[in-house]
């Protein structure tokens, strides 16, 4: 069965800094119309990055959406066109003070797709010597280092809500713990 929709028009309904909204008209596969309500959003990059003791950087950082300040790996949106690999080491860098000797792609998510078409790169990075955190302006966060085991506990006990971190360990689990 055809599952395709065929977009008939789209009317931009509020151009942001990092998102735009979008109301458009389609046409379902059965020929019924309907309306979809779309966020455009620039591609962004997630790091799951391990220190030389196999620590991982996790983050605190208050998000307004929830109210609450949430647990999550270094990530960020990407500049323009910037490729994500650029994003992901730009973004860890800026938020932890870390360079990565070794940044590999784990994979993307598509955090939400019925609303919105962003995309999260997703990049295992090892090899970190520590520099300067230099955060962005309008940006507030705590970063610590945690052992794995602590990780997938706090993932047991319900603690690690944030998305692109619940996906980096599944990559990073299906890719190098397969066998253990």
């Amino acid at each position: 069965m055809e599952t395709k929709e065929k977009k008939i028009s789209s009317k931009e309904i509020y151009k942001g800094k990092i998102l735009d909204l979008f109301v458009d008209d389609v046409e379902l596969p059965n020929g019924n119309k309907s309306k979809r309500e779309v966020i455009r959003h620039c591609k962004a990059s997630a790091v799951l990055a391990f220190d030389i003791k196999g620590d991982v950087i996790l983050e605190d950082q208050y998000r307004y959406p929830y109210d609450d300040t949430i647990i999550e790996i270094p990530a960020g949106k990407a500049d323009g066109n910037e490729d994500p690999l650029v994003t992901a080491k730009r973004e860890l860098e800026e938020e932890t003070g870390y360079k990565a000797e070794n940044v590999e792609f784990l994979g993307s998510i598509y955090p939400s797709c019925a609303y919105t078409d962003e995309i999260i790169y997703i990049y295992l990075a090892t090899g970190l010597t520590i520099g300067t955190q230099h955060l962005d302006a309008d940006e507030s966060l705590n970063y610590y280092k945690v052992s794995y085991d602590k990780l997938l506990q706090m993932i047991n006990d319900g603690k690690i809500h944030d998305a692109k971190l619940l996906a980096a360990v599944a990559f990073y689990q299906a890719k190098y713990k397969k066998n253990k």
